[in-house]
């Protein structure tokens, strides 16, 4: 069965999850201590997982122990919107209780925000948002992100490479995510995400497994001193040991369907 296909007669249990999270994002916004983080947390984990099983993804995680329960810098490479979703659900426990869910926070570029629903759902889970032709802002931003994170003791996620892939390969990491963990003081855990590059392929057929491995974590000691140059390709050199490039096939890539939008005259 092709994905759309699939989608279609799915089309009410994915809307129920995408609607009673809007429904949980404005009571939020109007009541800005009703949830508390981790029941807001819960929340994306289990709907926005529900989502990728109507979807027909499916996760294989590898290496979750080296996440630690304390505040940390999840830097994952980027293949596809999906991204986001993958990582809420890899870092949630799923119901085992011999795992400790992780609580998530991400940055996200300013250009998201111009989808209401995908805005309303990052806001939810407390995303910040960075104009990229703005450096000063964004790395202001960066360290404010970095003070949360450390204030919640929750997983930041930045993806170093700013965009999702062209081509199926990994391409060039940013070095702004590895100046924040040494501005910062956080520890680092580099993070490959295998086979999702055509999640959102809505031809593609069968189940898709997308695996996710949390690689060992490098704490700051080991980098604090390093070329922020350095260290980026250090932790690029990481993610491509065990990363499989890809023959990209849906047009969120190829014809960037997700982002395009008519511009006002």
């Amino acid at each position: 069965m092709k994905l759309a296909t699939r989608r279609n007669l799915r089309i009410l249990p994915l809307l129920f999850n995408i609607l009673f999270l809007r429904s949980k994002a404005n009571r939020q916004k109007k009541m800005p201590d009703y949830y508390k983080v981790a029941e807001r947390n819960y929340f994306l984990q289990k709907s926005l997982s529900n989502i990728l099983r109507h979807l027909n993804i499916k996760l294989d995680v590898e290496g979750f122990e080296n996440v630690p329960n304390g505040p940390c810098l999840l830097i994952p490479n980027h293949s596809t919107y999906a991204d986001a979703l993958i990582m809420w659900s890899a870092l949630w426990n799923h119901g085992d209780g011999k795992k400790q869910s992780k609580i998530v926070n991400f940055i996200a570029r300013e250009e998201v925000k111009a989808k209401r629903t995908i805005r309303q759902i990052a806001e939810l889970g407390d995303t910040y948002f960075i104009d990229t032709n703005k450096p000063i802002a964004a790395m202001q931003t960066l360290l404010e992100f970095g003070k949360f994170i450390k204030k919640n003791k929750s997983c930041g996620v930045i993806f170093a490479e700013g965009t999702r892939t062209k081509d199926g390969k990994l391409g060039t990491f940013n070095t702004g995510a590895v100046r924040l963990a040494q501005s910062t003081y956080l520890p680092i855990i580099p993070v490959t995400i295998n086979n999702a590059v055509n999640a959102l392929d809505w031809k593609r057929e069968g189940e898709l497994i997308v695996k996710v491995t949390f690689h060992n974590m490098l704490k700051p000691i080991q980098f604090q001193t390093v070329d922020p140059k350095s260290l980026t390709e250090n932790i690029k050199e990481i993610i491509a040991s065990n990363y499989i490039d890809q023959v990209v096939t849906s047009k969120e890539t190829v014809k960037n369907s997700y982002t395009s939008r008519k511009t006002k005259k």
